[in-house]
């Protein structure tokens, strides 16, 4: 009888991990690590000195329309490389070089190629999971594949916009184009 009881309680610990690790797979949505994704590009990206006032300044991450349903704005007051993100909604191509980080949701062709071109020269880091944004000119795209959240890299839009991305974070990356690592 004891070991039987024993056998029962193995057999519940084990249920309840295996449930446990589902229900926590299951709160892992797609937004939520794409949300990750991004702030861990926060800390692995950078920027020029003259992308900032000074030594305190916040780092600028903006949004076009709604990306990662909304999840983003839980990395407002968090810090990367020191500086505090802040997290604000763009509604205007004239509003992108004050980034620092651009998040591109939902949008037609024509804008997402204006907001492409505006920071094109500038140190703004884009990133969408819009479907090729890295081959529209984006320097992020986030994907999903077998289930798995990724991301490529156009290295050569980072690096003309004088942005350095780690080789860490490059060699994790699905697919790198154009640059020189």
């Amino acid at each position: 009888m004891r070991r039987s009881l024993a056998q029962a309680v193995k057999g519940l610990v084990l249920l309840w991990g295996l449930g446990a690790a589902a229900m926590a797979q299951a709160d892992n949505s797609a937004a939520d690590i794409k949300t990750a994704f991004i702030y861990n590009f926060a800390k692995f990206v950078e920027w020029p000195r003259s992308a900032f006032q000074d030594d305190h300044s916040p780092l600028h991450l903006c949004l076009w329309g709604q990306p990662m349903e909304g999840r983003l704005n839980l990395l407002n007051g968090r810090e990367a490389q020191g500086r505090p993100i802040r997290v604000r909604s763009v509604d205007s191509v004239d509003s992108v070089p004050g980034c620092h980080i651009l998040v591109v949701g939902d949008t037609s062709d024509s804008i997402r190629a204006q907001l492409l071109q505006a920071p094109a020269r500038s140190p703004v880091l884009t990133i969408s999971d819009s479907r090729d944004f890295t081959q529209q000119g984006g320097m992020i795209g986030l994907f999903v594949a077998a289930s798995r959240v990724q991301f490529s890299v156009n290295l050569g839009a980072a690096q003309s916009a004088g942005l350095k991305m780690s080789a860490r974070m490059l060699q994790l990356a699905h697919g790198v184009r154009g640059g020189t690592p």
